[in-house]
């Protein structure tokens, strides 16, 4: 009877790290997506480099190595 309790248990535990571990990909797509959106309309001049560094800040809080975009003003564009 208690190799079926294992049994049972470990199935449960393979069970709840498949369910979590496809929680989180689906975040870090989410995540993803709004991203290449954002750069997108960054690109076509939709909002302000201002704009984009908030609002990827807001996005994605804890990744410190956010890429500011180059300020094309500056050569009077």
């Amino acid at each position: 009877m208690y190799e079926w309790d294992w049994l049972i248990l470990i199935g449960v535990i393979i069970l709840g790290v498949f369910i979590y571990s496809g929680r989180k990909n689906k975040k870090l797509k989410k995540r993803k997506d709004a991203l290449k959106i954002l750069d997108e309309r960054y690109a076509k001049g939709e909002i302000t480099k201002e704009e984009y560094v908030e609002r990827k800040e807001t996005i994605n809080p804890h990744n410190t190595n956010n890429k500011k975009p180059k300020d094309n003003n500056k050569l009077g564009m």
